[in-house]
């Protein structure tokens, strides 16, 4: 199925991680313009956002000014005003600005940023995927294109292109967790009934298997508070991109699971795949969000068959692979790995999940469609 950005009518105020719905802007010749345009899209995006394009003349000139310099740490410039088409053009003209200057006439970004009577312009730094990661609000203008630059510039050092020789076909996606929800899953840990190193067999549906896994995990019961809100996240923040990147519509999951490896016990996960027993044949795709990266050493994600690679996930990044991919979790060498674990699945697979777990749900599973 092609890709479909969500449509303006759904824009919802912007908070860290929230990708940008399709808007309806328009460029100064008055004709449509999308921000999911093969042209723009897949950059990351500084976008200068004012009530007129007089009000934020002083950025929108500075920003001329560096635009090649972005444009080298491959971030494209954009300006959104509720200035008129023509004013749009007038100012675009005026200072030969080499970037695209849109009017926003229902004024959804506006809204969306909270820019209101009294607000100032602004400066919004956008991800390659469009979810809003930063805001620069600056009152001197030079500051603001100085500090969003810095933020590019930043960006670009820790994602510079580089030629590779083979990658695992997995998706990442940074930001879907805020620190604070973070910081509240591991609290939740902590006081959580644990179950340790506990796997499936061909035979058995869970048993301690500390030759294989050295994980403490605290699950999260389907109607919880707390996987009710990690479950509104996914929808919003990565469901959308499991659409997009694996062409899959996610319709079923398992209960989230928070665990803990620990560098005391030598916390580790053996080579495995996730869907090789009878009671795990109806998982698609594996989730791994790392909820505390940078307090801890080792405990890398790796997928042999496609590379020597180690894979490590921002605080809050999230990543999701098939099932059938064999990975493991590298020994964490100092300090706790903190990560939410999960599983999706569609329609087509459910009738696997009941068959094996018909003992669980005697009243039916829908309990665990995604609403």
């Amino acid at each position: 199925m092609p890709f479909t950005p969500k449509p303006a009518a759904e824009q919802g105020t912007l908070a860290v991680g929230e990708r940008l719905c399709n808007l309806d802007f328009l460029d100064t010749h008055g004709r449509p313009f999308s921000l999911y345009d093969n042209q723009f899209f897949g950059w990351p995006k500084v976008i200068c956002l004012s009530r007129s394009a007089v009000e934020a003349e002083a950025q929108l000139v500075q920003l001329a000014a560096k635009v090649r310099d972005f444009g080298e740490r491959e971030v494209h410039i954009i300006a959104v005003t509720r200035s008129s088409v023509e004013d749009n053009a007038a100012i675009a003209a005026q200072h030969r600005l080499p970037y695209p200057v849109l009017n926003d006439p229902s004024g959804a970004l506006q809204q969306a940023a909270g820019l209101g009577d009294a607000a100032a312009p602004r400066l919004l730094f956008f991800s390659s995927i469009l979810s809003f990661e930063q805001e620069f609000a600056d009152p001197d203008p030079g500051a603001q294109v100085a500090a969003a630059f810095d933020r590019a510039h930043a960006r670009f050092t820790l994602h510079n292109p580089q030629p590779a020789s083979g990658i695992a076909p997995v998706l990442t996606v940074p930001q879907v967790l805020d620190p604070d929800h973070c910081r509240r899953l591991i609290d939740h840990w902590q006081h959580g009934a644990k179950l340790d190193n506990m796997v499936s067999s061909q035979t058995v549906k869970a048993q301690q298997k500390e030759t294989t896994k050295v994980r403490g995990d605290v699950m999260l019961p389907i109607g919880s508070a707390e996987s009710n809100e990690l479950l509104a996240v996914m929808r919003r923040r990565l469901l959308p991109e499991v659409s997009k990147a694996f062409n899959f519509d996610v319709t079923r999951f398992e209960p989230f699971r928070v665990g803990c490896y620990d560098s005391a016990d030598g916390g580790r996960f053996a080579p495995h795949r996730d869907n090789t027993t009878p009671v795990t044949a109806h998982r698609r795709y594996a989730l791994v969000i790392n909820l505390n990266t940078g307090d801890y050493e080792g405990g890398y994600l790796r997928l042999p068959e496609y590379g020597p690679q180690l894979l490590m996930l921002p605080r809050g990044g999230a990543v999701v692979f098939s099932c059938s991919l064999l990975h493991l979790a590298t020994p964490v060498m100092k300090g706790r790995r903190f990560v939410v674990v999960g599983f999706f699945w569609a329609e087509e697979d459910q009738i696997l999940f009941e068959q094996s777990h018909a003992d669980k749900f005697p009243d039916g599973t829908s309990i665990n469609l995604v609403p």
